[in-house]
């Protein structure tokens, strides 16, 4: 019995078209699990995000964990010497730290995110490009990626290129 190509045609298309809905909604969920995490890193107890998200403590506590879990990060709002909110070192494990609206980054991790703007191929350690028209938004100005050239993404939070040009300049300026 031949395969009706007509019916085959279909089947790929919807076979396409779920593959690539799986790969959305992983996405979308990675980003629900990151955007959790980030409230309990900004200082929320997990009981205060299980509330406010209508979810239980449970839930909440294996999402920030397999997000990534809060051992060894210290709450924003309580930190007294504040961190690199790409990688996690502390302002006096690094040479320069760049402070925007609630996140922080070094000037390694701005030379890291300048290679991947420069080279978008070339995702680095923690660094990684985000998809072009993406509406994931960079954590120091708030425009999406759709708004600029290039968006990378460390853990939880987002630089733009233009961003890192401006952190750039700033690192350099201090170095002088």
């Amino acid at each position: 019995m031949a395969l009706d190509e007509g019916l085959l045609g279909q089947a790929e298309a919807a076979g396409t078209r779920w593959s690539e809905a799986q790969e959305h909604a992983e996405r979308a969920k990675a980003e629900y699990h990151h955007a959790v995490r980030r409230l309990h890193l900004a200082g929320a107890s997990l009981r205060e995000i299980a509330e406010a998200l209508d979810l239980s403590h449970q839930r909440v506590h294996q999402m920030v964990e397999a997000s990534g879990g809060a051992m060894g990060w210290r709450s924003r709002r309580k930190a007294a010497d504040p961190a690199c909110t790409f990688c996690g070192s502390g302002k006096a494990q690094v040479a320069r730290l760049v402070a925007g609206p609630g996140v922080f980054i070094c000037d390694g991790c701005v030379r890291l995110a300048g290679e991947v703007v420069r080279e978008p191929r070339s995702a680095m350690a923690h660094l990684a490009l985000v998809p072009a028209g993406s509406d994931l938004a960079c954590s120091f100005c708030g425009k999406t990626a759709a708004e600029v050239a290039t968006v990378v993404a460390g853990p939880g939070v987002r630089i733009c290129d233009q961003c890192v040009r401006l952190c750039d300049e700033i690192v350099t300026a201090q170095a002088e």
